[in-house]
């Protein structure tokens, strides 16, 4: 019977009782040496993993030092136009939703002053019928 380890077989071989020993000594070597190679493979790993960030930053930098110093002053005040250009439509667009707001509360508000006269003719009623009924219970009392 044979038995795997890290894909390569080891040698067995019967005891006098039958049981198997198995012979691990070129299985422990090749362990070894496959860890040391793993070790290995990390530090370059990581190495290149720095030098590839280190690269990166570089770049990002040399870029933005490039970009800033080839926009010129034309460049500039072209952009401070479109940057006020756009200020402008900004406050326009927001003038125009207050002014909607604003018909909004106004229609409310028109809305709210006709309720309010519509009930203010009513109490005005109920104020003539209680006086009436006042006038009629008083007639009443003085019959009695």
């Amino acid at each position: 019977m044979s038995r795997m380890r890290l894909g390569m077989s080891t040698r067995s071989a019967r005891s006098e009782e039958g049981s198997e020993i198995f012979l691990e000594g070129s299985a422990d070597g090749e362990l070894s040496r496959l860890q040391r190679q793993r070790k290995v493979m990390e530090l370059e790993r990581r190495a290149y993993s720095k030098e590839v960030h280190q690269r990166i930053r570089k770049q990002c930098c040399h870029l933005r030092t490039t970009c800033s110093s080839r926009m010129d002053s034309e460049e500039i005040r072209q952009l401070e136009m479109l940057r006020a250009k756009l200020q402008m439509q900004i406050n326009i667009a927001q003038s125009q939703v207050k002014r909607l707001g604003d018909k909004k509360h106004l229609a409310e508000m028109d809305r709210l002053l006709k309720c309010r006269a519509q009930v203010q003719v009513e109490i005005e009623a109920l104020q003539e019928q209680n006086r009436a009924l006042d006038k009629q219970a008083l007639k009443l009392q003085l019959r009695q």
